[in-house]
């Protein structure tokens, strides 16, 4: 690549849509490093001697059981300074075999490129895919089921960071500790643990309160 920024699009599309073995080896030997890696939520690629041929073996095998896969660059942001490309795309990935229909599936790829005589290689690749769009890619119909799970998940998440707090507030009034309750500001019972006028009190012991011990890392 003379330009990656410009450039890239173009790549993607030789790399993932190739329509003969011929075309794809030489896209793969064209623009990877000869010691390049790949991470893939489904494969994994390490540095290595001549472990571009490693990638071009797992190119042709996404052709060999998606031949009609279609990826779109949606963004592309280049770091001069680092040489690091960092690309939205949209991808149809329909499986061979597969009788469900393609379903849009959107993942971030970060690439580090090396300068060889002005020219820009790929050297390492990594893609990142929501949980959604990897099942989108894989089996469309069980998408719905992915997101129940991480809905439930955030439910899960939201009662126990309230019942936490809920659990502070509790501490302190049955024991007694922070001023407004050596004061007697403070009244007894549960109902009235989260009430405006107490927001002082609540506000304190968040401040005091810490979600582990201190390891001296933390910055204010």
């Amino acid at each position: 690549m003379e330009t990656p920024q410009r450039d890239f699009p173009d790549v993607l599309t030789a790399l993932t849509t190739s329509r003969s073995p011929a075309d794809l080896r030489a896209a793969v030997n064209k623009f990877y490093m000869h010691n390049a890696s790949l991470h893939h939520p489904f494969r994994v690629v390490e540095h290595g001697t001549n472990s571009r041929q490693k990638i071009l073996s797992m190119c042709e095998w996404y052709r060999i059981i998606s031949p009609e896969t279609t990826s779109n660059v949606d963004s592309v942001c280049y770091d001069k300074k680092r040489q690091v490309l960092v690309v939205e795309v949209t991808q149809h990935f329909h499986v061979r075999i597969s009788p469900f229909k393609a379903a849009p599936s959107r993942y971030i790829m970060r690439i580090k490129l090396q300068e060889r005589d002005k020219l820009f290689y790929i050297y390492d690749q990594e893609e990142f895919m929501h949980p959604t769009d990897l099942m989108n890619s894989v089996l469309p119909p069980l998408t719905p089921l992915v997101w129940l799970a991480l809905a439930f998940f955030t439910f899960i998440s939201d009662v126990f960071s309230r019942s936490w707090v809920l659990s502070l507030i509790i501490y302190v009034k049955l024991f007694g500790i922070g001023s407004d309750i050596q004061r007697g500001r403070v009244k007894s019972g549960l109902t009235r643990l989260v009430q405006p006028e107490e927001q002082e009190t609540v506000d304190g012991v968040l401040k005091a309160a810490q979600y582990g011990p201190d390891t001296g890392n933390a910055k204010n």
